[in-house]
C-alpha cells in the first residue's frame, strides 16, 4: 500500500486530490500550515511550512509519492521556488519513488512572472534526481468564475465591464484531482501531455452564460485589457484544444454550482 503526501492538501485543488486518494484507499498524508489537525478520516496531517522548512522531514518520512499542489501566485519566489527546493531536500530518498507536480498549460510560452516561476519549479523537479511526473492543465472553472464575480462586483448595477479578447479552456478541478490520484498509482512519466477542458470559449460567452444562470439582465461592456494577467489570456498560450480531455463543460459547471 503506497503512502502519498499531498502538499497544499487543504487548498482548492489539494482537498479534492486528498478526497480522491482516500476513495482509492491510499494511505494519505497532508502537509498543512494549520496547527489544530493531526488525524481526520484516516488522513494524517502534519503541520509545516515549505518556505520556513518546518515539518518537512516529518511529513515526508516513509512517503513513496508526493503530489505537490502547494503554490502562491502572490509570493511565488518564496513559496513555489524556494519551498519546492526545501521539500525536495527534505524528502526521504530511501522511500520516495515518485514526485508529481501540477503545473499550467503554456508556462513555457509566456514571460508572465508567475508562469516563469512555475517553469523554474518544473526544471528544479526534473533535475532533482527523483522520478517525476509533471501535469500541465488549463485554468479551472472556478478561476474564471471568480474573475467574473470580481469584475461584476466592481462595476455598476446595470452592466458589467470585462476585458475583450480573452479565451479559456476551463476544466473541472475535480477531474484534475482524479487524474493526479491515478498518476500516483503509476510509474513516473516525466512531462506528460496537457490536460484541458472540453471547449475553448471567449470570456464574453462565459460571462453571458454566468449572467443567464443567475438570471441577471446586465449588459456586457467590453474594454481593451490593461492588466498583465488579462493580456496573457488573449495570447492563446493558455489553451490546448488538441488535448480537450476534460468532460464537464462551463455551462454544466454553472448549473451545478449556482
Amino acid at each position: 500500500m503506497k503512502k502519498v503526501l499531498v502538499t497544499g492538501g487543504n487548498g482548492n485543488l489539494g482537498k479534492y486530490v486528498v478526497e480522491a486518494l482516500v476513495k482509492k484507499e491510499i494511505k494519505t498524508v497532508v502537509l498543512t500550515t494549520k496547527t489544530s489537525i493531526t488525524t481526520q478520516n484516516n488522513i494524517q496531517f502534519f503541520t509545516g511550512d515549505l518556505l520556513e522548512n518546518i515539518g518537512l522531514k516529518e511529513a515526508t518520512e516513509d512517503v513513496e509519492v508526493i503530489i505537490h499542489c502547494a503554490s502562491n501566485p502572490r509570493n511565488f519566489l518564496q513559496t513555489d521556488i524556494e519551498g519546492t527546493k526545501n521539500l525536495l531536500n527534505a524528502a526521504d530518498r530511501n522511500s520516495l519513488k515518485h514526485f508529481i507536480y501540477i503545473s499550467i498549460v503554456g508556462i513555457d510560452k509566456n514571460d508572465y512572472p508567475y508562469y516563469q516561476a512555475k517553469l523554474q519549479v518544473e526544471n528544479i523537479v526534473a533535475n532533482s534526481g527523483i522520478p517525476f511526473t509533471i501535469l500541465r492543465t488549463t485554468q479551472f472553472h472556478d478561476f474564471v468564475l471568480n474573475m467574473i464575480k470580481t469584475l461584476d462586483q466592481s462595476g455598476k448595477s446595470d452592466f458589467i465591464t470585462i476585458p475583450s479578447g480573452l479565451r479559456f479552456q476551463s476544466v473541472a478541478v475535480q477531474e484534475v484531482a482524479e487524474l493526479l490520484a491515478s498518476i500516483a498509482l503509476e510509474q513516473s512519466k516525466g512531462l506528460i501531455k496537457d490536460f484541458g477542458g472540453p471547449e475553448v470559449l471567449h470570456f464574453e460567452e462565459m460571462t453571458k452564460s454566468y449572467l443567464e444562470t443567475i438570471q441577471s439582465d446586465k449588459d456586457i461592456i467590453l474594454e481593451i485589457p490593461e492588466d498583465i494577467r488579462h493580456k496573457l489570456f488573449t495570447t492563446g498560450v493558455n489553451l490546448c484544444p488538441e488535448n480537450n480531455t476534460g468532460k464537464q463543460t462551463w455551462k454544466e459547471y454553472l448549473n451545478i454550482l449556482i
